[in-house]
C-alpha cells in the first residue's frame, strides 16, 4: 500500500465525524449498500446488533491474522492480541445469542497490513476508535429507549474496545492513554459504516482479500490459552445479570 494511500485512508477516517455533511459517498467513494438511511432517526435494535456483530467478527478476524502474521511482535504483545481476540469473540457470541446476523462474513485489509507493525497499529487504532464510538452511539440509543441493561452492556463493551485502542497505540510507540474522554463521533451505530466499509467490501485503495473469519477450531485453541494469559473470563455483561 502506497504512502499516499495510507495517509489518505487515515486522514479520511480521522475526519469521519464530518461525513454527514459530505454524504456517505463522500468518503472512500463508497456506496450506501451497508448503511441505513441517515434521516435523523435512531437505528433500530436489529440494525444495531447486526452492525455490532459485523464489527466484532471483523475484529476477531483482524486480530487472528495479526497473531499469525509477520509483525515482529514481542510475546507480551502477541498475548495482548490473543486476549483482545477472546474478548471480541465474547462480544460476537453475545450479539449472535441476541439474534444478530453479520452483514458480511469475509473482510478486506490494506495490502501488507500484517507484516508492517506501524501500519497495523495505525489501522487498528482507526478501527478500535470507530468501535468505541459506535458502542457509545448504541449506549445513547438504548438509554433513550429506556433499555438500561442494554445501555450498560454496550458501555461495558465500549470500555474494552478502548483498552484495545490503547494497546495498539502502545504497539505503535504512541502514548496509549492520550485522552480524558473517548470520542463521541456518531449519533447512530450506522454512522460508523463509512469508516468500516473498505474492510467490508474491499472498496478502499490498496485493500486485498477476502480474509476468512476464524474457524471454530481456531477460536477454541486461543480460548484454551485464556487462563495462562491471565484473562478474566468471569465478568458478565450487565444484560446477563438482570
Amino acid at each position: 500500500m502506497s504512502t499516499i494511500s495510507r495517509r489518505s485512508f487515515l486522514r479520511g477516517s480521522a475526519f469521519v465525524a464530518g461525513s454527514a455533511a459530505l454524504g456517505l459517498n463522500g468518503l472512500f467513494g463508497i456506496s450506501r449498500a451497508f448503511a441505513q438511511d441517515m434521516s435523523g432517526e435512531n437505528d433500530d435494535l436489529q440494525t444495531i446488533i447486526n452492525l455490532a456483530a459485523t464489527a466484532e467478527l471483523f475484529a476477531s478476524t483482524h486480530y487472528l491474522a495479526a497473531i499469525n502474521g509477520d509483525l515482529g511482535l514481542a510475546q507480551t504483545q502477541v498475548d495482548y492480541l490473543k486476549a483482545a481476540f477472546i474478548s471480541e469473540r465474547d462480544h460476537y457470541d453475545l450479539l449472535v445469542s441476541l439474534g444478530a446476523e453479520p452483514v458480511v462474513t469475509e473482510f478486506y485489509v490494506p495490502d501488507g497490513l500484517f507484516a508492517d507493525q506501524a501500519l497495523f497499529s495505525q489501522i487498528t487504532e482507526v478501527a478500535e476508535t470507530t468501535f468505541v464510538a459506535a458502542y457509545l452511539a448504541a449506549t445513547r440509543i438504548f438509554a433513550e429507549m429506556g433499555e438500561t441493561a442494554f445501555a450498560v452492556t454496550t458501555a461495558q463493551i465500549s470500555g474494552v474496545e478502548a483498552e484495545h485502542r490503547a494497546l495498539v497505540r502502545q504497539i505503535g510507540m504512541r502514548l496509549p492513554n492520550d485522552r480524558s474522554y473517548q470520542a463521541f463521533q456518531f449519533a447512530n451505530v450506522s454512522g460508523a459504516v463509512p469508516v468500516l466499509q473498505p474492510f467490508l467490501d474491499g472498496s478502499g485503495e490498496g485493500f486485498v482479500g477476502p480474509v476468512a473469519p476464524p474457524t471454530d477450531a481456531e477460536v477454541t485453541a486461543i480460548r484454551a490459552e485464556a487462563s495462562a494469559l491471565g484473562y478474566n473470563s468471569e465478568t458478565l455483561p450487565y444484560a446477563a445479570m438482570m
